[in-house]
């Protein structure tokens, strides 16, 4: 009889986690951005884009707003929280924010250094056919 019930509590968490689609969340989009980026797969990152997003930018253009991209101004550290709704989603992530710092000194009249700021950024997804899409260029992630 235990062993029925079991089953029977697993067989139902399986099918609840495959209608929610495991494997696809907010984060892990984001996650993925990161990691196609920051290997020069551009079209893999314009694949997770929103459709809109995508109507409004080509992938020529995509990719040179990828290449023009400071790769100084943010390091992604992590993501800290994810916001999800049935359609949309908003996904925290830390990151290392540089900025100069102009410092003057008798010695050298001025020096310019860079200064790094940990800061939360917010990515905001949608959902379209199943699968979270970003919806904006996401600088903080290059």
């Amino acid at each position: 009889m235990k062993k029925t019930i079991i089953a029977g509590i697993l067989l139902a968490v399986i099918l609840t986690a495959g209608c929610t689609g495991i494997g696809s969340s907010p984060a892990r989009t984001v996650e993925n951005f990161v990691l196609q980026f920051e290997q020069g797969n551009y079209d893999a990152c314009y694949d997770l884009m929103s459709s809109s997003y995508r109507q409004d930018t080509g992938l020529a253009d995509f990719v040179n707003i990828c290449k023009d991209a400071n790769p100084d101004k943010y390091e992604f550290i992590e993501v800290t929280k994810e916001y999800v709704g049935e359609d949309a989603a908003v996904v925290d992530v830390l990151v290392n924010e540089s900025s100069v710092a102009i410092k003057f000194s008798l010695k050298d009249f001025f020096e310019i250094e860079p200064e790094y700021e940990k800061v939360t950024e917010q990515i905001e997804l949608v959902k379209q056919e199943d699968e979270w899409k970003i919806t904006r260029f996401p600088y903080a992630l290059t």
